[in-house]
């Protein structure tokens, strides 16, 4: 039973992870309604939904990033919220069951915009860099890895050179592809 159990799961992930390759390279996602239920990037609002489907679209580190979400352990759930210290968007919480884990992302969302969609990615390559530490399982041990791991910033926060990377990257690309469909 247990072997049938594992084979399934086996044969979702590797459909889940063939969808995302395919669309990926098409350089779409799927309809925002099956990705939000599917995948394992999640939100709760059209206007996050609008950003991430964007941000696919025209970011190959974005994308790059939500491939690595779903073929991980780990559900990621982007909400509306504010995050205080002056920042859009934050890694909020970490919580674990069975296998899984649940990570939470906050963002406000402001107007959709390019720095929205920096803002996401930003985040979660936070959420990639706990995926990738999988004794990570709650919000103290989170606190604990990124109190050895982070920069130390004003007011307690910390955060990471490869997070910052990435959503510079996000924005980038995304400005490129802007600036091309402009030209067009």
């Amino acid at each position: 039973m247990a072997k049938r159990t594992r084979t399934v799961v086996a044969m979702a992930v590797a459909g889940i992870l063939g969808i995302a390759r395919s669309t990926a390279a098409e350089g779409t996602m799927p309809p925002l309604e099956s990705a939000s239920s599917t995948l394992h990037l999640r939100w709760d609002s059209a206007v996050i939904g609008a950003a991430i489907h964007d941000a696919f679209e025209r970011s190959r580190t974005f994308r790059e990033m939500v491939t690595a979400i779903n073929a991980s352990d780990s559900y990621v759930t982007i909400s509306v919220g504010h995050c205080g210290h002056g920042v859009r968007a934050c890694f909020v919480s970490v919580r674990s069951a069975g296998p899984n884990r649940y990570m939470f992302v906050r963002v406000d969302p402001g107007k959709h915009d390019c720095e929205l969609m920096a803002s996401i990615g930003h985040e979660l390559r936070h959420t990639l860099e706990v995926i990738a530490e999988p004794a990570v399982r709650s919000d103290a041990e989170k606190f604990f890895f990124y109190n050895r791991r982070g920069l130390h910033m004003a007011g307690g926060a910390q955060e990471t050179l490869t997070a910052r990377d990435a959503g510079n990257a996000v924005r980038s690309e995304i400005e490129h592809f802007n600036r091309q469909s402009h030209l067009q």
